[in-house]
């Protein structure tokens, strides 16, 4: 099998290094962001069969009052 690639000139190539355009506090301050979405969408997860089981059972406990 061939491949072709195109590369483009060196001086088209140069990019500033991540490390360089992301300050330490700006990682820390994303970083901390991050977590707290993932705990946020680990608790929402853990809420999805308690209220499936309200919506399928709620009318009919509340109809036994």
């Amino acid at each position: 099998m061939v491949t072709a690639s195109i590369s483009l000139p060196a001086s088209r190539r140069r990019r500033t290094p991540l490390r360089d355009r992301v300050s330490t506090g700006g990682a820390a301050v994303l970083s901390v962001a991050g977590v707290i979405v993932a705990i946020g969408l680990a608790a929402l997860a853990l809420l999805v069969v308690p209220l499936a089981a309200a919506v399928v059972f709620g009318p009919a406990l509340l109809a036994g009052l």
